[in-house]
Order: C-alpha cells, then sequence, then structure tokens
C-alpha cells in the first residue's frame, strides 16, 4: 500500500468503528506489510496493527503491544470493566469463526486479559495476497473488528466537533468527547445478523443504492435507558438489526416493545 492508499484505509476505518489511527508500511520483517496505531499513542507506547502475506495465499494480521506500552496495559487493566471485555470477546468470537486466531501463540481461551506480552496473530486465507482489493477485504473483514475489541479494553473516546447556533445567530463550534460505541456496536451486530431488519425484513440493499442502503440500525433488546446497572450483554441475543421505522416503533412504548411484540403489531 503506498501512502495515499493507508490514508484511504485510515479513513475507511474512522467511518466504520469511529476511531482515529495513523499508519505506514511496515517492513520490520522479511515480508513488507503495512502497521496501524491509534492516533493518541506511538508506535512505541500503545497497541501496533499490522497486516502482511504469509505463505503463498494468507495474510496475517497481528497485534503487537510496543516496548513501552506498560503504562497502556497498566490502563487497560485499571480502567476496563466486565461490560467492555463482554464485548471484546464477542469480537474475537466472530473472529474466530472466519479466520485462525492465536493469543500468545496458543488458540483462544474464554476471558483471557490483556498482560506484558499479550500478542494476536490471525491468519486468513485470499486468493491474491498482493492486490490492494484483498489487502482492503482482510482489514475490513479480520483487522477492523480486532481494533474494535482493543477500542473497547482501552476506553477509546472519540473527539466530536459540533457546530451549534444560539438565539442570536452566532454559530460556535463546541469539541466534546464521547464513547464512540454505537458503531462498534453496529460492526458486531450486523457481522452476526446481516443487514435485514429482525421486525420486518426489510433490506435496505434491494430498495436503495449508495450511502442510503446503510440505514439499518442496531437496537439493544433491552434498552441501554431502561439498565440502571453496567450489563454485560451477548451480541447474539441483546442486540437486533432493525430498519428505521421499526427501531422508532419499538421506542413508543416504554419499556419498549421486544421484537417479537413488534413484529405481532404488524400488519398482513
Amino acid at each position: 500500500m503506498n501512502e495515499s492508499q493507508i490514508l484511504e484505509t485510515i479513513k475507511v476505518i474512522k467511518e466504520a468503528i469511529g476511531v482515529e489511527l495513523k499508519g505506514c508500511e511496515d517492513i520490520s520483517e522479511d515480508r513488507k506489510g503495512v502497521m496501524f496505531w491509534f492516533s493518541n499513542y506511538t508506535r512505541g507506547n500503545g497497541p501496533v496493527f499490522s497486516i502482511r502475506p504469509s505463505g503463498i495465499k494468507r495474510h496475517v494480521i497481528s497485534l503487537k503491544f510496543g516496548p513501552y506500552a506498560g503504562a497502556c496495559i497498566e490502563h487497560i487493566n485499571q480502567n476496563s470493566t466486565e461490560d467492555s471485555y463482554a464485548l471484546a470477546y464477542s469480537f474475537f468470537k466472530f473472529l474466530d469463526e472466519i479466520c485462525d486466531v492465536k493469543i500468545n501463540e496458543h488458540p483462544p481461551i474464554d476471558n483471557w486479559k490483556i498482560q506484558k506480552g499479550f500478542n494476536v496473530d490471525l491468519t486468513i486465507k485470499v486468493t491474491n495476497q498482493k492486490s490492494i482489493e484483498a489487502i482492503n477485504s482482510s482489514i475490513k473483514e479480520v483487522m477492523v473488528p480486532l481494533i474494535a475489541a482493543l477500542s473497547e479494553v482501552i476506553g477509546y473516546e472519540d473527539v466530536v466537533e459540533s457546530i451549534v447556533g444560539d438565539e442570536e445567530g452566532e454559530v460556535a463550534l463546541i469539541l466534546t468527547r464521547k464513547r464512540e460505541r454505537s458503531k462498534r456496536n453496529r460492526l458486531l451486530c450486523l457481522s452476526i445478523h446481516g443487514e435485514t431488519c429482525g421486525v420486518c425484513g426489510l433490506d435496505p440493499k434491494l430498495n436503495y443504492t449508495g450511502s442510503t442502503a446503510s440505514i439499518i440500525e442496531v437496537h439493544h433488546i433491552e434498552p441501554l435507558s431502561e439498565v440502571d446497572k453496567v450489563k454485560a450483554y451477548n451480541p447474539n441475543t441483546d442486540l437486533i438489526p432493525l430498519c428505521p421505522n421499526c427501531h422508532r416503533a419499538i421506542h413508543t412504548r416504554k419499556p419498549a416493545y421486544k421484537p417479537q411484540e413488534l413484529k405481532a403489531l404488524l400488519i398482513a
């Protein structure tokens, strides 16, 4: 990948999961690859994600922590929650179904934790390992969920710019910080359940083109607004894709309708 392709990939990843990355060519091993890291860290003091060819028809996507990442790992150990790890485990479970996963050179185990020396290697088969299309596909299918998982346990916060106006007509630019969680929820939910509404069956791709074909939303079957404490949830059973109409309809009652209850209200 050249510099412009790396920058385009960084843009695509931010749109997918709401994280800001930096990247460059990776020449640390015999076969060249590409590496990315969170923009608020460096290659030395945080996690580094890389992709490189392996064998004849494989890509290896790796996660390693830099040699000076002790403070980052300590931050994870002090601040990560059961809920954040639960979502990270769900991403790894999804990855284990589409590629070969090794954590510290061993098959993944339940309830792993990030400690000093933690590393991950994900191997996926490809038809043409050198083509930019194959590289982008491996990044989208494998690296993006891996970055999303680490974003959860680190507690990644995105800086969001909001333009607001007041009654006098003046416009101000406000910087706010928020957990950009909905994008990662969306990625995981749609990876598992597909992009068809779980109530009415609408598939936007059959009706729209371009960006309008991606209007499916993600619903927490037990809405976050109705949860009074941290809840570790299972994306297989606790998240469901909904079209905007059904998502709005499901919240017209408090407590919100269950998907099966709303489905029973559909007019045949």
